[in-house]
């Protein structure tokens, strides 16, 4: 199922207007994809990836063409990587050319030491191989002689007939229906049995629901389905859960009494039952992280190892309320007429924005809101539409608890560099002017000042330093070290509070399908349908 009207749709990624959200990962071979089972980056169309001194390699699958007949070569690989420099990509931040060594190899000269991590999720894990010279190398030329009027004509052009380099190839798009055909000249299309594959328009997820309910879809790739439709639902459907890296989280204003009050940030985490969250949002599409950290749930216990036992849980499955009215006692705060007041006699209040449109999130802000008021504080739901919050209130930052994603989503989050630079410095749309954040979102670079992580006493951390420090690290050691120093910040400061991570839904249909084993790795490679297929894991039963 899409939920774009097909006829709307676009191929041009530098184009953001009516981007194509899933036919892509048919149409276009990826560099490499993420697997959340194994957390490694798996080879596709780039097999191979080395370092050099200050150059990054990448081989070129063997036998890729573009579906006019032309061969993949490295020069449409430059051409790519050139406009993602040209627009923004991260990785255009630390490099000074790219080139074509041979038609398989492109090399990327860097212009100083990078942490390798960093360049490989930001090189292979979201592209893919989707821009041929034969189109878009006049856009290079154009950018190059102007930028300005070169770069605009790049993100004006809508590419409604894209060349596909995958193994299935652009037919036809109607209002109601995309309809793709098998290129029986890609490497992997020996591995698919089944010559068309359709996308149908479907307005909502209500809809959506009523179409798998009726068996009258085979796949979805990603869709929010509570408890009570999975239940529903034929037995021949096969749910996938995947790590979404972003989710439900309590962004506080460090300008204001209470939140900018490190106390109570600690006091409002102990509080909040993260399970209990979960459970009354969406347990099918939720889990609650074991840490309020900026590192993804599944990540956690890997990323800090030995250390783990020294990060605070603040309770994920209870209200540990004795903790929290410790905290605020140490901190001059106290209790009278089962309110919780402030050294000036002041009502702590805590009112939390939530979008209104977003029912899931509601769902958690009230559940917050009750726990909150339960242990002593005022709180309230601010609900309003998410157009408003975004457009008018967060980037002004005017709110006290805005509910806001704790991770930046993606595979990339699953590097600490980028979740860690997210909550630190630079999070998604909101001024919460946390000191150490970068100017845009209301900081000016300022040391974290937190307990000691190794014992007694405190340590102080800048970091923004401590990120252009792990940015250029090659050293694994000091890498280990760097992340764990900026997780404990995370940690006991608080800049954002995670309360739940959005896991993402995908359903094969078993009725006529053969489909992956559930559980099994391959389904841990966003997505799982459009990765299955390549390898002849999702095909159809005759």
């Amino acid at each position: 199922m899409a939920n774009q009207v097909p006829q709307n749709i676009q191929w041009n990624i530098s184009n953001p207007s009516s981007a194509a959200q899933i036919s892509h990962y048919y149409l276009f071979d990826a560099f490499a994809k993420y697997n959340y089972a194994k957390s490694k980056l798996v080879p596709y169309g780039i097999t191979d990836w080395e370092f050099g001194d200050n150059t990054f390699k990448l081989t070129l699958r063997d036998g890729l063409t573009w579906a006019n007949g032309d061969d993949v070569t490295a020069d449409d690989i430059v051409t790519q990587l050139k406009l993602g420099m040209y627009t923004g990509s991260g990785y255009g931040d630390y490099t000074k050319s790219v080139e074509a060594k041979d038609d398989k190899t492109v090399v990327m000269h860097l212009e100083n030491q990078v942490n390798k991590s960093i360049v490989k999720f930001q090189v292979l894990s979201d592209n893919q191989i989707r821009q041929p010279k034969s189109v878009f190398g006049k856009y290079v030329d154009k950018i190059e002689k102007n930028e300005k009027d070169g770069t605009r004509a790049l993100q004006d052009f809508a590419w409604k007939e894209p060349i596909a380099s995958g193994p299935f190839e652009f037919k036809q798009a109607t209002t109601q229906e995309l309809v793709l055909t098998r290129r029986d000249d890609h490497p992997d299309s020996k591995n698919i049995n089944f010559k068309t594959y359709a996308f149908r328009y479907i307005n909502g997820n209500e809809q959506a629901h009523q179409s798998m309910i009726a068996n009258q879809l085979d796949s979805v790739y990603s869709m929010f389905t509570p408890p009570r439709i999975v239940n529903q639902l034929p037995k021949n459907w096969q749910q996938v859960k995947t790590p979404a890296n972003w989710g439900y989280g309590l962004v506080p204003q460090m300008d204001h009494k209470h939140t900018g009050d490190r106390a109570v940030r600690q006091a409002i985490a102990y509080v909040i039952n993260r399970d209990a969250v979960v459970k009354n949002a969406a347990p099918e599409s939720k889990q609650a992280p074991k840490y309020s950290i900026g590192i993804p749930s599944g990540d956690q216990e890997r990323i800090l190892g030995d250390s783990a036992s020294k990060f605070e849980t603040y309770g994920q499955a209870s209200s540990e309320t004795d903790k929290a009215a410790k905290v605020l006692k140490k901190a001059g705060y106290k209790k009278q007429g089962g309110k919780w007041h402030d050294s000036d006699g002041d009502v702590v209040n805590l009112p939390v924005q939530v979008p209104s449109d977003w029912t899931d999130w509601v769902t958690a802000a009230q559940t917050i809101v009750d726990q909150l008021k339960s242990f002593g504080f005022k709180s309230s739901v601010d609900s309003r539409s998410y157009g408003t919050l975004s457009g008018q209130v967060w980037a002004n930052g005017d709110f006290v608890l805005a509910s806001g994603s704790w991770l930046p989503g993606g595979a990339q989050a699953s590097f600490p560099y980028f979740s860690l630079r997210y909550q630190l410095l630079e999070n998604s749309g909101y001024t919460y002017n946390y000191p150490p954040a970068n100017q845009s979102r209301g900081g000016k670079h300022a040391d974290a000042k937190v307990p000691s992580r190794t014992g007694s006493g405190k340590m102080t951390i800048n970091p923004a330093k401590r990120l252009q420090e792990l940015s250029q690290a090659t050293d694994e050691k000091k890498i280990n070290e760097i992340i764990l120093d900026l997780a404990w910040v995370t940690n006991q400061d608080l800049p954002i509070l995670a309360v739940a991570e959005k896991q993402d839904q995908s359903f094969l249909s078993r009725d006529h399908w053969e489909v992956p084993e559930d559980g099994s790795d391959i389904e841990q490679v966003k997505w799982p349908e459009s990765w299955a297929v390549r390898f002849g894991k999702n095909n159809y039963k005759p």
